[in-house]
């Protein structure tokens, strides 16, 4: 046994010895790229989205290290990574030791925390595994490409609460019900699920209107529905659910549409020339070319975390209505999507 326990511990130490040799420069390229994104997102997709008072670090867990992103300088004094690559945007470090043991990142969280030595940095910082890691634990992540628009959402979320206002909001409505809770009532109850789906295709009827009684015929009939549902949900569980709901359609359903913005814009956009050069995860965005939604019906479709699509589609009607909501969302508070979706006439 203990003959076969250092073979496996060389084994790891030839494989990450590899990976410092041969992929470091493919893992500055990706976050070189993650970056150059959020510049074109903040061009073509949604206003400040890389303005530097709502950015926060990333770190980016390999197999066998982890390296930060433009950390913080508490950061930077409590562990002293060591600089590994910058340009004119960020500054990438490597820390001595992969910073947890974690198998599989790919979250915002509200602080930067050490297992090894418990100290917790109360900082906003986006994580996420590497595309090879992040293929163990979700297999359909077929491109370079792919792998980043989930990056890209986790980002939003962090753009979203590095907005006080917004984020003291959501901690008080979500203290006492969670996305878990809802998609609970959604999974134990085929009335709750019925009414769900209903609500959602008469925001899909209203998206595809042609005219506009049709489509404010269908917003009326979704509150009318949904004004039934939350009735109900009241009456049997005495839970009041409308301002949970609000808020998590709210961050799920705009992050979302960050994704299905980003993959619409791949499908026109110009090959990264270093991944290109190094990446062969990286397909040049051919996996996008001619893209249509219909190919991604888990975007618009209900499943048992209902919010991320009814948030979704309401942010797509919103934009069919012309309502310029992305520069008042988050800077107000608890401003929601259904809150301006309830003014249309």
């Amino acid at each position: 046994m203990k003959i076969l326990a250092l073979l496996f511990l060389l084994i790891t130490l030839n494989s990450c010895n590899n990976e410092r040799k041969n992929t470091e420069l493919i893992i500055f390229a990706r976050i070189e790229y993650i970056f150059n994104l959020k510049s074109m997102i903040a061009n073509q997709i949604w206003s400040d989205f890389d303005n530097e008072i709502y950015d926060l670090p990333l770190i980016y867990y390999t197999n066998c290290n982890s390296y930060i992103t433009n950390p913080p300088k508490e950061f930077l004094n409590e562990f002293k990574p060591k600089l590994v690559f910058k340009n004119q945007k960020i500054k990438i470090y490597k820390t001595r030791k992969r910073f947890d043991n974690v198998p599989f990142h790919m979250e915002t969280s509200s602080s930067i925390f050490d297992f090894r030595t418990k100290v917790d940095i109360p900082y906003p910082v986006m994580t996420c595994s590497s595309f090879e890691e992040t293929t163990k634990t979700i297999p359909d992540t077929k491109s370079t490409e792919n792998w980043v628009t989930m990056i890209i959402h986790e980002y939003f979320h962090g753009f979203q609460f590095k907005h006080k206002s917004y984020l003291d909001s959501t901690i008080k409505f979500t203290n006492a019900v969670s996305g878990d809770s809802l998609s609970e009532i959604f999974q134990n109850n085929n009335w709750f699920q019925k009414k769900i789906k209903k609500e959602n295709d008469y925001l899909l009827k209203a998206i595809q209107a042609t005219n506009k009684s049709e489509l404010i015929k269908n917003i009326n009939d979704f509150f009318r529905l949904r004004k039934e549902r939350r009735n109900d949900v009241q009456r049997r569980f005495n839970l009041k659910i409308d301002e949970y709901e609000k808020v998590l359609e709210t961050m799920e359903g705009t992050a979302r549409y960050i994704e299905y913005k980003l993959q619409k814009e791949f499908a026109s956009m110009k090959p990264d020339k270093k991944l290109k050069n190094i990446d062969t995860s990286y397909n040049s965005y051919q996996g996008f070319k001619n893209y249509k939604i219909e190919n991604d019906p888990w975007l618009y479709k209900i499943g048992k975390s209902y919010f991320y699509s009814t948030g979704f589609n309401m942010a797509r009607l919103l934009d069919k209505l012309k309502i310029k909501y992305k520069t008042r969302l988050f800077k107000e508070g608890n401003l929601s999507l259904e809150q301006l979706l309830l003014n249309v006439n």
